[in-house]
């Protein structure tokens, strides 16, 4: 019979499984990472926009007490 030539050596296949979870949890443990941090900007970010819609709901009271160069000149 013709010999079947394996790319993993049967012998080494318990190795190459090892080193395949370790690659494994090292990726999850990646995403987890990114996951989180990815968390914690949408937070910031949500917090930034309520922010910025607090002090846009304050302008037109400040902004009615500024005349503009054009509502100057129709006087």
């Amino acid at each position: 019979m013709a010999e079947i030539k394996h790319m993993i050596e049967p012998e080494r296949l318990g190795l190459w499984v090892a080193v395949t979870f370790v690659i494994a949890l090292l990726a999850l443990v990646v995403s987890l990472i990114g996951f989180n941090s990815s968390k914690d900007l949408r937070s910031m970010t949500q917090a930034e926009v309520l922010l910025l819609n607090k002090k846009i709901e304050t302008l037109p009271s400040s902004a009615n007490s500024v005349k503009t160069p054009t509502q100057q000149e129709q006087k």
